[in-house]
């Protein structure tokens, strides 16, 4: 069963992220901020996003936004 684990994990996580992570501080408030971070894969015919948390807000309702990450320059 271990093998089955390994082969359906997602990549593990490298270079610079795609997405922000954001939430609301509070259910129904008006200020969001970052709680993390999501990077995209493609890796042996599948793709997705690995997603990783750094922080939650005190009373999320779990809802979160994945925006893109600007470009500098």
């Amino acid at each position: 069963m271990a093998e089955q684990d390994e082969k359906s994990a997602p990549p593990p996580v490298t270079g610079k992220a795609t997405y922000a992570a954001r939430a609301r501080t509070h259910p129904k408030g008006d200020v969001w901020f970052t709680i993390g971070q999501a990077w995209e894969f493609d890796e042996d015919g599948r793709s997705g996003l690995t997603v990783r948390l750094a922080m939650t807000p005190t009373n999320w309702d779990g809802e979160l936004h994945l925006l893109p990450i600007p470009e500098e320059g």
